[in-house]
């Protein structure tokens, strides 16, 4: 049993070590046509679509109030249940389902507090594509009238 868990334990380590080399040489290649580009005179576009390049450097938070909320509440019941089974399991199982049980109400009630927290209304860009508008014009030169 346990040679199969080790066993299982490298596959998956192999197969991480496959990915991030198999990331690390589409890197390297796009990086190398980047500097074909260059090479070559042609200024390479910063993106594929330059909106998505332009947000990229926005900073954004991908998770609302309620969202953590609900994360930190579904995090601290796991690791009440965890408490509860592990200390439940050492002999005195009046222990594990206090420290547990704890736990457990404490994850609830922030799950309870993420539920009922009123959603903020976020300011949200518009996404509108950009026309190029060629060279713009210089303003009329002021009048040259004396005072």
């Amino acid at each position: 049993m346990v040679s199969v868990f080790s066993l299982m334990i490298f596959a998956g380590v192999a197969v991480l070590w496959l990915a991030m080399s198999n990331r690390r040489a589409l890197r390297e290649m796009e990086h190398r046509e980047r500097i074909a580009l260059i090479q070559a005179g042609i200024v390479p576009a910063p993106e594929a679509d330059p909106l998505a390049f332009e947000t990229q450097f926005e900073p954004s938070s991908t998770l609302s109030r309620k969202d953590r909320w609900r994360t930190a509440g579904t995090l601290t019941v796991g690791l009440g249940m965890a408490l509860l089974v592990l200390l439940s399991f050492t002999g005195n199982g009046d222990i594990g389902f206090a420290v547990g049980g704890a736990f457990v109400v404490l994850g609830l009630s922030f799950l309870l507090n993420g539920t009922l927290l009123s959603p903020t209304p976020t300011a949200v860009r518009p996404m509108v594509r950009r026309t190029s508008t060629g060279t713009p014009t210089p303003p009329n030169p002021p009048s040259s009238t004396p005072f």
